[in-house]
């Protein structure tokens, strides 16, 4: 009876805890079950001897126990084999799901809804926004055959963005046709150098709360910025591959912003608000092969004279926006090229 109650042991391991960890607790099981069998058998030997005319009594008693044993942990063997291959099997496809569900929503919101918190909406200030187009896709549609545009070359291309978006500890939102979305300064979304610059303000309390707030921010934007000059690369070397010619126009801002995920159906993370408006707005009046940008972004990543070189468009009227004072940032690299293509 107590083996056949402790068998539960490995079978509830193998259902609410993990198949590897069952397998452990199936081979104690094995080993304390035919240590106690053995025990009794050396018992009931022990007090057989020195008496002759029980001998083949005890000899009978031991094949019969040894066959008990034989039968019973051949058959729990059996049952556990059938049970551990189906809780592997379970967490396989369990796996496979979270794989998916990770590539569409963040780690960190994702642990929210498992916990029940649904629907998610954070409001986030100083949040970089970043914009990308290609320049010419439209018309190309038109010309070249969709398993090359598409299947081809912009899932390449896309597949190049995905991978640099994760080196620069940056979050992609969406594709929305041609074009690539991408955020930095989300609280999920921070690299393990955010965290280390953020730890280090706890050891200079005396520091102005302000200038370490733009410290945080300006990383970010550094990145949104350094994020782009390897998306003009990549398109490069993607469009050698393929033999096309498209450019890149980029818009970047920076600002307060609504994230989190809404609906039942198809739901994904995003981000609202008027900073992604004028992200946007950014993108659609700039200029290709440039990065075009907000006062406020500008106000973050102007220092970057070593990658960029930075001119002012004055005023310019913005649609939805009104009046906006904007820059431009040119890749050093791409005028270098220029350069010696003279």
């Amino acid at each position: 009876g107590v083996m056949l109650w402790s068998f539960l042991c490995p079978m509830g391991a193998a259902f609410f805890r993990s198949a590897e960890e069952s397998l452990r607790w199936f081979g104690i099981y094995a080993a304390v079950s035919a240590s106690l069998l053995f025990w009794d058998l050396w018992t009931a030997a022990g007090s057989h001897n020195g008496y002759s005319n029980d001998i083949g009594h005890a000899d009978d008693g031991v094949v019969t126990q040894l066959y008990f044993l034989m039968n019973i942990l051949g058959l729990k063997s059996i049952v556990f084999a059938a049970v551990f291959l189906f809780a592997k099997d379970l967490e396989k496809e369990y796996m496979k799901s979270e794989e998916v569900l990770r590539s569409i929503l963040p780690p960190a919101i994702l642990k929210r809804i498992k916990r029940g918190e649904f629907p998610i909406v954070d409001h986030v200030h100083g949040v970089s926004i970043l914009f990308a187009d290609l320049v010419g896709f439209t018309k190309a549609s038109a010309d070249l055959h969709p398993n090359f545009l598409v299947g081809l070359f912009l899932n390449d291309l896309f597949h190049a963005f995905d991978e640099i978006v994760y080196k620069h500890g940056l979050e992609k939102i969406k594709t929305i046709g041609d074009a690539y979305m991408v955020v930095g300064g989300l609280n999920h979304g921070q690299s393990l150098s955010i965290e280390k610059e953020e730890s280090a303000d706890h050891h200079y309390p005396n520091c102005n709360q302000q200038r370490r707030k733009s410290t945080k921010n300006r990383h970010h934007c550094e990145r949104i910025m350094l994020l782009a000059l390897d998306m003009f690369q990549e398109l490069k070397r993607i469009n050698a591959k393929y033999k096309l010619d498209f450019e890149l126009r980029v818009g970047v801002h920076i600002g307060p912003v609504v994230a989190g995920v809404l609906g039942r159906k198809r739901f994904t993370y995003d981000v609202w608000g008027d900073s992604v408006n004028t992200a946007s707005r950014m993108e659609s009046n700039g200029i290709p092969g440039s990065i075009h940008m907000s006062s406020d972004m500008y106000d973050l990543v102007g220092n970057m004279h070593q990658h960029f070189d930075f001119h002012s468009c004055g005023t310019k009227v913005i649609k939805g926006k009104g009046e906006m004072t904007t820059f431009i940032a040119k890749p050093l690299s791409s005028i270098r090229s220029d350069f010696l293509a003279i």
